[in-house]
């Protein structure tokens, strides 16, 4: 097997990249408005009430929103996998692994960092 470097404009597609791109932005939105939804219809949060966190953060129990929450993080990195997977077999591989790439990290990042925010949350409840 010969190895033969191949032009930085090959395996990319611009219309893949608007799609991976409101992909996204669309996942980004649906995490926080859905955050929003648990948290105040769920979990009974006060939406007008300025803290640096809610005060259901604090509760040392499982919560529905730590559900949610783990949701989050797993899509992201089923996500990640699917890169993984689109970088090998797709048509356009540096379009579709960099999109699911994308996707797979924003969600993983809203997503822990919520979980790590609950967890200072509680440990400063004690």
């Amino acid at each position: 097997m010969i190895e033969t470097p191949i032009a930085t404009t090959q395996g990319v597609s611009r219309r893949r990249d608007r799609i991976w791109g409101w992909t996204a932005g669309i996942a980004g939105v649906i995490v926080g408005v859905g955050s929003a939804v648990v948290a105040i219809l769920v979990e009974g949060a006060n939406a007008y009430e300025s803290s640096p966190y809610p005060p259901f953060f604090s509760k040392r129990q499982l919560l529905a929103y730590d559900v949610f929450l783990v949701l989050v993080v797993a899509v992201g990195a089923l996500f990640g996998v699917a890169a993984l997977g689109l970088a090998r077999r797709s048509r356009f591989p540096r379009t579709d692994a960099l999109g699911a790439g994308l996707v797979g990290t924003i969600l993983m990042l809203l997503g822990s960092a919520l979980v790590f925010t609950r967890l200072v949350a509680i440990v400063r409840a004690e």
